[in-house]
């Protein structure tokens, strides 16, 4: 699994634990981070996350160990466009488009005004998609 600029591809819509302490995930191709295409499913055992310096930044690597592949889901490919096309871009983008929407009359608002919704839509959308994230791989029971 590999993305560079968000583009490559990433295991996506992973069960719940099994016994054995595997889960099911699929394989999707990625463009700017969101699901396009699933490739296939395994059956595979998340590692611990290992962080590299990169020049300026720093690369996250997952390990996996993949036990099998599995046949596609409809149900779990149909799940994973839902949250990361709809539900996902509702919930970041979702209050700062309200807020903009009740201020659309408004012409008093100066510059410094514009640049703290901008701040907060930010904030927000960054917080959103930070907290989704971790919650769905704390409730799955995937390793930090």
């Amino acid at each position: 699994m590999s993305t560079w600029n968000g583009i490559g591809t990433k295991y996506l819509g992973f069960g719940d634990r099994n016994r054995d302490g595997s889960h099911h995930a699929t394989e999707w191709f990625v463009l700017f981070d969101l699901p396009v295409v699933p490739l296939r499913r395994h059956r595979l055992t998340v590692g611990a996350r290992v962080y590299d310096s990169a020049g300026n930044g720093t690369r996250v690597t997952t390990r996996y160990t993949v036990h099998e592949e599995t046949p596609l889901r409809g149900g779990e490919i149909a799940r994973t466009y839902l949250v990361w096309w709809l539900v996902g871009p509702l919930i970041a983008v979702g209050p700062a488009a309200l807020l903009l929407w009740s201020l659309r009359d408004k012409q008093d608002g100066g510059f410094g005004f514009w640049m703290f919704v901008l701040f907060v839509s930010v904030a927000w959308v960054m917080g959103a998609a930070t907290v989704m994230v971790a919650s769905g791989r704390r409730r799955r029971g995937l390793p930090k």
